[in-house]
């Protein structure tokens, strides 16, 4: 039974509430709720010192905890192996080169084969490759990818073709 000292300080009124911030792993991560946003978001520096952002994507706070440190400890394992701290899609990459191959040709300082670059990109890698992971490809998706722009061709292409998607490819890695 509770004593009148609860009810007199008014303790009976008082509802529990969820933080707004709470800090974890020696305060590189914080996860913390924006105004009229019902996820959760977290926070976390990297190796460099940079802060990356991101969505937990829980409505609740003690599910949006354990998500929060695995994105964490993913990104920092990454950073170990030298990776990008996120993985990112094929697509994403390859948008991003081709953007700045237009950017250097609309500058004047591009050269002529990075039209036949971006041709290789927007026809051919991307919408075959699509949303797959860059470092997750191995020597069999480039083997069918092969095959399947042959088809796309109809023919085998000849030596400077060939020479062309290689070094598109090797602007993408």
């Amino acid at each position: 039974m509770l004593t009148p000292r609860f009810k007199a300080n008014g303790l009976l009124d008082l509802t529990p509430t969820n933080p707004d911030i709470i800090y974890l792993r020696d305060g590189e991560l914080v996860i913390y709720k924006r105004p009229n946003i019902p996820v959760y978001q977290c926070r976390f520096k990297l190796a460099d010192g940079s802060w990356h952002r991101v969505s937990t994507r829980k409505l609740s706070l003690e599910h949006a905890i354990p998500v929060a440190c695995d994105l964490y400890d993913e990104a920092r394992y990454r950073q170990r192996l030298g990776l990008a701290h996120t993985a990112q899609s094929f697509t994403q990459i390859a948008h991003a080169r081709v953007s700045s191959l237009r950017a250097a040709l609309d500058s004047g300082r591009g050269r002529v084969v990075y039209k036949d670059y971006i041709n290789c990109f927007e026809k051919y890698f991307i919408p075959y490759f699509g949303d797959k992971q860059l470092e997750g490809l191995t020597l069999v998706d480039i083997h069918d990818f092969e095959a399947w722009r042959n088809r796309q061709l109809r023919r085998a292409p000849s030596a400077s073709t060939s020479n062309t998607y290689t070094s598109a490819w090797n602007k993408i890695c």
